[in-house]
């Protein structure tokens, strides 16, 4: 049955047991500017650690010309309570297409 009248609600994403949904929110300030003649189009990449190599989790949207962006996209990851999770954060200029960092951006 999916008819909310009869009392169905939708169930929730479903996460591991024991875990927490944690949400982030990014926002980066001055960033700099590579090129002369046009500003940044900055995205974030988050990666998490897990069974030994580094995973991309979420990423954000691309804010076009911003260098201090703040990214309306939420970052959400599951959290585990006592237990280590590193996390990195690529910013990136995402100018004509790049889709992930390269070493001079």
């Amino acid at each position: 049955m999916s008819d909310p009248e009869m009392g169905w609600v939708p169930e929730p994403p479903t996460m591991t047991l024991g875990a927490s949904r944690v949400e982030l929110r990014v926002s980066c300030h001055g960033l700099l500017d590579r090129d002369t003649l046009t500003k940044p189009h900055p995205c974030v990449l988050l990666k998490l650690y897990s069974d030994e190599q580094w995973v991309e989790v979420e990423r954000t949207e691309v804010l076009r010309s911003c260098s201090s962006p703040v990214f309306s996209r939420v970052l959400a990851l599951e959290y585990f309570f006592e237990e280590k999770q590193p996390l990195q954060f690529h910013v990136f200029d995402a100018e004509d297409g790049a889709t992930s960092p390269r070493n001079d951006t």
